[in-house]
């Protein structure tokens, strides 16, 4: 019995990260395409001057 209670509260731990790393990725993901964004206006800025 105190077998499958320790199994058991291993798969719970393990779940319980998966949603925290998917959020650290996400937020990862956010992060870069803000930069992205960010270098693309500036890049936009100094063509819009040739206009």
């Amino acid at each position: 019995m105190a077998h499958s209670n320790s199994v058991q509260y291993q798969q719970t731990s393990l779940v319980s990260f998966k949603p925290l790393l998917a959020i650290k990725d996400f937020f990862a993901l956010l992060a870069a395409a803000f930069n992205e964004a960010k270098m693309m206006e500036q890049q936009s800025r100094k063509t819009s001057g040739n206009w």
